[in-house]
C-alpha cells in the first residue's frame, strides 16, 4: 500500500487556511473601513462642533442636542485605529468595549439631534449659512451633514457583523481568541413586545453575546437621566429558544420572534421586515 504523497489533500489544514483567508479579509475590511470613518468623524468635529463651539452660532444646549457625544466617539475611533493598524484586533476591539456607552447615549439622542437640525435651519439664518458654507468644502465631497450625523450608529452595525466575522474564523489557538470570543455588544434597536393581553409595548433592546436586555426611556423630565434608559430584564442567551413565527417569506408588514426562557416567554415583533431579519440573525449568533 502506498503511502499518499506530499500533494495530497488534507482537510483539515485546507478549513484552516480558509478560515485564515476570511480572517485576514475581514480585518482588511475592518482597519480600511475604519481609517475612512474616523476620517469623516474628523472633518464634522474640525468643521462643524469645534467651529460651532469657537464662533457660538449655536448655544451650548443646542450643539449638544445636535451633536451628542460625537467628540468622544471620535476619539474612541482614535484609539481604536493604531491596534488595528498593527494587527492586535482582539486587543484592540476588546479595550473599545466600555466606549460602546458612547453609541448608546447617540442613539438615544438621535430623534432629538435630527428634530434640532430641522429646527435650527428653519430659524437660524446664521447657523444656515454656516452649514452650506461647511458642506460646499471639498473635504466633504457633497455630502450634506444630515447624511454625516447618522455614521456612529451606521458603523455600529458595521462593527458587529465584523467582530462576529472575525470571532468566527479565528482558531483557539490564535492570540486573539480569548479577547474575540469574550462578551460582545452586537446591535441594539426598538422593538414592539407583545404581552398576553393588550396593546404592544416598545421597548429597547440591547443584545450582547451573552444576554439580552431589556430597557424602557426614562421620562424625558427627568432631571439628571433624561435620554437615558433604565433596565427592566436581563435574559440570558444560552437558555434561549429562539423560532421566527412569522415574517419569513420577506413581505412588507414585519413579523414576529418567539423567545422561550425557562422561567418567561418574549414575543418581539417588528413592522420592519429587514430589521426583524437583522435581530433573528443576531440571535440566533447570540443563542448558539
Amino acid at each position: 500500500m502506498e503511502s499518499p504523497g506530499p500533494s495530497a489533500r488534507c482537510p483539515v489544514q485546507e478549513q484552516r487556511a480558509r478560515w485564515e483567508r476570511k480572517r485576514a479579509c475581514t480585518a482588511r475590511e475592518l482597519l480600511e473601513t475604519e481609517r475612512r470613518y474616523q476620517e469623516q468623524l474628523g472633518l464634522v468635529a474640525t468643521y462643524f462642533v469645534g467651529i460651532l463651539r469657537a464662533k457660538g452660532t449655536l448655544r451650548p444646549p443646542e450643539r449638544q442636542a445636535l451633536f451628542g457625544p460625537w467628540e468622544l466617539i471620535y476619539g474612541a475611533s482614535q484609539e481604536l485605529l493604531p491596534y488595528l493598524e498593527g494587527g492586535r484586533w482582539g486587543q484592540g476591539l476588546e479595550g473599545f468595549c466600555p466606549h460602546l456607552e458612547l453609541y448608546t447615549q447617540f442613539a438615544a439622542n438621535a430623534e432629538r439631534s435630527r428634530t434640532t437640525l430641522q429646527e435650527q435651519l428653519k430659524k437660524n439664518k446664521r447657523f444656515r449659512r454656516f452649514v452650506r458654507l461647511q458642506e460646499g468644502r471639498p473635504e466633504f465631497g457633497g455630502l450634506q451633514l444630515q447624511d454625516l450625523l447618522p455614521l456612529p450608529l451606521q458603523r455600529l452595525q458595521q462593527y458587529e457583523n465584523l467582530a462576529i466575522a472575525l470571532a468566527e474564523n479565528t482558531g483557539p489557538n490564535s492570540p486573539d481568541h480569548e479577547q474575540l470570543t469574550s462578551r460582545w455588544f452586537l446591535r441594539q434597536g426598538w422593538l414592539l413586545v407583545v404581552p398576553p393581553r393588550g396593546e404592544p409595548r416598545p421597548r429597547m433592546f440591547f443584545l450582547f453575546s451573552d444576554a439580552l436586555l431589556m430597557a424602557k426611556p426614562r421620562p424625558p423630565l427627568h432631571l439628571l437621566q433624561s435620554g437615558t434608559f433604565a433596565c427592566q430584564a436581563l435574559y440570558p442567551m444560552a437558555e434561549c429558544q429562539l423560532h421566527r413565527v412569522f415574517g419569513h417569506s420577506g413581505g412588507p408588514c414585519g413579523g414576529l420572534l418567539s423567545l422561550s426562557f425557562p422561567h418567561e416567554k418574549l414575543l418581539l415583533m417588528s413592522t420592519d421586515q429587514e430589521e426583524l431579519s437583522h435581530w433573528h440573525h443576531s440571535l440566533t449568533l447570540a443563542s448558539r
